[in-house]
């Protein structure tokens, strides 16, 4: 669907085995610069100690000071809404750690897991609808940047400490994985589409292939229009193909909402009824296309929903994210 101005972004997957003291295997990374890379990865250990871990910040929804946590995400080329303490605390609450490391006084770097423990140790893993966790660095260029993320990453392993599983999809800014490959890691390539540069949308329309323009303008003339929704509204619409609820989506959406966070809009025929929808979650620098609801008896709908949420993303003055995907059906739509 994307046009001139998109970028083909590519997913990391690392795997390892390695000798004792640590047992490394499946591991997924998500990384990169154009393209940009993102996965997961996964480490095994016979240790059965759990990892020794720092608290998740204490963050209500009306809180007005970001915690030193938060403004690293903020400033972080790694960071995102995603992995701020108020998604995490919403997606997985009392479950997840920022394995924050601090120089005099500010937390300078992090790798926030969701953990839980086993009996052969404890696991590392992401959360529901939340495609990238992973290390975060502060921003920084020049020739020591290299260095810096090295001491980073080992400081990083030595904080989350023994455990017996440890997977992160990380965000694209985590463009340099060898660290980890000298720690045994692997890691495979999966791939998402965005357009980082929406300052002249008309060219990105312009860039729509024929057919998708084709099927905007007739959804447009049918006399289809797309408004913002409530969440309820985008669950009767992602009923008609889904048994469950998207998991956690409640507690998303009140922390979500109450931030300006999320928009949700519903694309609507003639007649009113509810035709296709999109959950679009954004930050500071991108609109993320989180969910999808349609009822597939009209052509065109979802595209104009995309269309719609692309439109706004230049006006807030962000990227957007299709979030995605490796899916052949998907794969063909936004590219």
């Amino acid at each position: 669907m994307s046009g001139t101005s998109d970028r083909s972004f590519g997913a990391r997957n690392i795997s390892s085995r390695a000798s004792r003291p640590f047992r490394r295997s499946a591991c997924t990374f998500v990384a990169g610069m154009p393209p940009m890379l993102t996965g997961q990865w996964r480490l095994r250990s016979p240790l059965p100690a759990i990892a020794v871990m720092v608290p998740s910040p204490s963050v209500s929804i009306a809180q007005a000071v970001a915690s030193p946590y938060d403004e690293l995400v903020s400033t972080s080329p790694q960071g995102s809404v995603f992995c701020t303490s108020w998604w995490l605390d919403a997606v997985a609450p009392g479950r997840w750690r920022a394995h924050e490391l601090e120089e005099n006084g500010q937390v300078v770097a992090a790798w926030p897991t969701v953990a839980r423990a086993t009996r052969l140790g404890s696991v590392h893993a992401g959360a529901p609808l939340t495609p990238f966790l992973g290390p975060l660095f502060p921003p920084g260029e020049g020739a020591r940047r290299r260095s810096r993320e090295i001491t980073f990453v080992e400081s990083l392993l030595e904080r989350i400490g023994p455990f017996a599983h440890l997977e992160a999809r990380c965000n694209p800014g985590f463009d340099y994985w060898t660290p980890l490959r000298w720690h045994g890691f692997r890691q495979t390539t999966n791939y998402t589409w965005r357009l980082p540069d929406l300052s002249d949308v008309d060219a990105v329309f312009a860039g729509f292939r024929e057919n998708i323009r084709g099927h905007i303008r007739a959804a447009e003339k049918s006399g289809m229009t797309v408004t913002e929704g409530e969440l309820a509204d985008f669950l009767e619409l992602h009923r008609r193909r889904f048994a469950r609820d998207p998991h956690g989506i409640e507690r998303i959406d009140l922390a979500a909402r109450d931030r300006g966070a999320r928009t949700i809009l519903v694309a609507r025929d003639a007649d009113g009824h509810a035709r296709a929808g999109g959950y679009f979650v954004h930050d500071a620098r991108f609109t993320t296309y989180l969910l999808a609801a349609t009822d597939a008896e009209v052509r065109g709908a979802a595209a104009l929903v995309l269309w719609e949420a692309i439109r706004r993303a230049a006006e807030r003055g962000t990227a957007f994210d299709f979030e995605g995907s490796m899916l052949r059906h998907v794969e063909s739509f936004v590219r």
